[in-house]
Parts: structure tokens; C-alpha cells; sequence
């Protein structure tokens, strides 16, 4: 018999860098974040899929539909359509089992669905505009990371709100989000390079055009020139979103600690990143596990006091 197909599974499956996050999380939220995320990879699926902008947007539409609805009646064939062009195999095995989060998502109570379905809109709403709006500049590039992630940013936000009673900053959720999200555009480049899909604005580029920054190795200074102005747009949100973390308070120790994992992985992987020529060549570039591992350690353990992390703001771009 093969595993028990679960959220937590499709989770694991799915995504490397949340899925050692949640499990920080305090218990009256982590199933909520979890079911949260894969609804979410669900949207960025039909996103990345290889279907026509107008099918996405009628792809996206029908599945926020059920979601309000609680009409599963159609969904075998949504499944059918959406895999048919589905680009990543452990994306097709979530799509296949939409179903078992669709089951934990129509059990949560009413408040916390409509909030879900929401930042689920407004993100599959964003992602669509972007289908056929290029980012031209680093204000459309924030604009595109605010629906992906930063709407992710506010929707935790909410939840804490409502879970332990914290109000939290909106404005320093939503960055925490964008910073997240600038870091995976910024790593993931070359592979989405590959699968013709541009999400560093064109203006960095001679004649908006990114070919020989990814090809040409005679390109190197210029490329260099542009993945740092990429790591210094990222930075623009890291100092709001360590200011964030640093807000929440010991009755949600859970999800300060999900927040700090996530962030400082992040922090670790733009270091790594600068003036790294490899990442155009299609190097794979993560953080060694041992820091990796280091940083989970110190994370449980609470090192990361307030104290510590405004010492890494101090010292964070020099």
C-alpha cells in the first residue's frame, strides 16, 4: 500500500522551504496555513500551467467558485483540465487530490473561509493581470509580489488577529511577503528563464531583452550589475519585515518562530546570491544544510531575541 495521501503529504510534496516552516507553528493555526498554502499552489499552478491567459482566467474563477460555493459537482473534470497542462509533476499530484484539502477547507469555520477566499481572489486575480502585463519596472515588480505572496502576508496577519488576539502591522505583513517572494524570482531566474517566463522587469535589461544575460557569458559584469539591483530591491523589505517578526508577542511564540525561519533563510540566501555568476549558468544555489539546519536550531531555541535581530539590521547591506 502506498502513503496515505494527507495535507501535510501534498504539503512535503510540494514545497520545501514551507513545509519546514509550518510545523513552528502554534497549533490553533497550522493546519489553517497549511490548507492556506496548498490552495494558494493550487492558483500558482493553473498560473504556471502551459493553458491560454483567457482558460487561466476561467480556471482560477471556477475553482474560487467552489471554494464559495461548496460545489464539488464539476470538480473531476476541473482536475482533468488543469493537469492536461500542468507543468510540474508534484503539481499534478496536488491537483489530483484537491479534493482532501477541499475537505479541510470546508470544515473551518465561516469567518476564517471568507477571509481565505478573499486573499485567494485577489491573488488570482493579480497573477492574472500579469499574464498579459509585462513587469516593466521595480514598482510593477512589488505590485506582482504584493498578490503572490504579500496578500499571503496579510491573510497570516488576520488569522493571528483572530486566532490570539494580536494586531499585528499590515503594511510590514504585506513586505514580509513581497521580501519572500523577491527571493524566490530572484533565485528561481534562470529556470524560469528556461520555461520563457520573465518576472525581473525589462527595463534592467539592454533593449529588454534578457537572452544574453542568460546565455553569454561575455554578459557576466552586466548580468552581475542586474542581479544585485534585484538583491537590493529585495532588501528594501527585509528591514519592515524583521520589524514585524520582532512585533509579535510570546502567546503566538509559534508563528514568530514560522515568520523568523522563513525570513532569515531568506536573508541567508540573498548573501549567498550576490555577485554569484552561477545562478545565470543554472547552478543550483542553496544554503549549505549545516546553516540551514543551524538556523532551525536557533530558531526553536529562540536565539533570535529582539536584541539579535536589530544587530542584523544593523549590519544587514554592508
Amino acid at each position: 500500500m502506498g502513503e496515505k495521501i494527507t495535507t501535510k503529504y501534498l504539503l512535503d510534496l510540494v514545497s520545501r522551504s514551507f513545509a519546514l516552516a509550518i510545523p513552528l507553528l502554534d497549533k490553533n493555526k497550522k493546519i489553517k496555513v497549511e490548507v492556506q498554502y496548498l490552495l494558494a499552489r493550487i492558483i500558482d499552478t493553473i498560473e504556471d500551467s502551459m493553458h491560454e491567459v483567457k482558460d487561466k482566467e476561467t480556471l482560477i474563477t471556477g475553482f474560487i467558485n467552489i471554494l464559495k460555493t461548496g460545489d464539488t459537482k464539476n470538480l473531476e473534470n476541473f482536475k482533468k483540465v488543469v493537469i492536461s497542462k500542468t507543468i510540474n509533476e508534484n503539481d499534478k499530484v496536488l491537483i489530483e487530490n484537491i479534493d482532501i484539502v477541499l475537505k479541510s477547507f470546508f470544515n473551518f469555520p465561516i469567518e476564517i473561509k471568507n477571509m481565505s477566499i478573499s486573499y485567494l481572489k485577489e491573488m488570482g486575480y493579480g497573477m492574472i493581470y500579469y499574464q498579459d502585463h509585462s513587469i516593466s519596472n521595480f514598482d510593477d515588480l512589488t505590485d506582482y509580489c504584493y498578490y503572490v505572496a504579500g496578500t499571503v502576508g496579510i491573510y497570516l496577519t488576520e488569522l493571528t488577529r483572530l486566532s490570539d488576539g494580536l494586531n499585528l502591522d499590515r503594511e510590514n505583513a504585506k513586505k514580509l511577503g513581497i521580501f519572500l517572494q523577491k527571493i524566490n524570482i530572484i533565485k528561481d531566474a534562470k529556470t524560469d528563464y528556461k520555461e520563457k517566463r520573465i518576472f525581473w522587469p525589462s527595463s534592467l535589461f539592454d533593449n529588454e531583452n534578457p537572452a544574453p544575460y542568460f546565455e553569454d557569458a561575455a554578459y557576466m559584469d552586466k548580468s552581475l550589475e542586474v542581479l544585485n539591483k534585484m538583491i537590493e530591491s529585495a532588501y528594501d523589505e527585509f528591514k519592515p519585515s524583521i520589524e514585524y517578526i520582532m512585533s509579535i508577542e510570546k502567546k503566538a511564540q509559534g508563528y514568530r518562530r514560522f515568520c523568523l525561519l522563513s525570513v532569515i533563510m531568506g536573508y541567508e540566501t540573498l548573501k549567498l546570491l550576490k555577485n554569484n555568476y552561477d545562478l545565470f549558468t543554472g547552478k543550483v544555489l542553496k544554503i549549505p544544510k549545516k546553516t540551514a539546519l543551524d538556523i532551525a536550531s536557533k530558531v526553536k531555541s529562540d536565539f533570535y531575541t529582539n536584541k539579535k535581530l536589530e544587530d542584523i539590521l544593523l549590519n544587514y547591506n554592508k
